[in-house]
């Protein structure tokens, strides 16, 4: 049984949320949204118990370039490994980021944005 929420329309976007789920808790959500401008990003809210003595709830907005999204989506899958991989090095540095935040003092912000440019695709 899968302990996560997936509400991603696209297939190749759903795959996305799954290459990441397991740096998250279980209960994590993963959504795909467009923007007025039809721009797409995974949205992922989930509970961090690691930031104080309350659980916070934080979301993190992933946000594909349109034209590496396009590259991305014209490779066959057999050649996704990289973006994963990619993706996955951007999330851990993300998360990485928010822990040494809260242990040098700072306020971890609840929204935090990460943009997929050229090296994703």
């Amino acid at each position: 049984m899968d302990d996560y929420q997936y509400d991603c329309p696209s297939a190749d976007i759903d795959m996305l949320a799954h290459v990441i789920c397991d740096l998250f808790p279980e209960q994590t959500q993963f959504a795909e949204r467009k923007d007025d401008a039809g721009r797409t990003s995974l949205l992922i809210h989930y509970v961090a118990m690691r930031f104080g003595s309350s659980a916070r709830r934080i979301t993190i907005d992933v946000r594909f370039d349109p034209a590496a999204l396009a590259r991305y989506r014209a490779l066959p899958p057999r050649m996704h490994a990289r973006s994963y991989a990619v993706l996955r090095a951007y999330v851990e540095a993300t998360l990485g980021s928010l822990e040494e935040m809260y242990a040098d003092g700072q306020t971890v912000p609840r929204e935090v944005d990460i943009e997929m440019g050229e090296d994703f695709a």
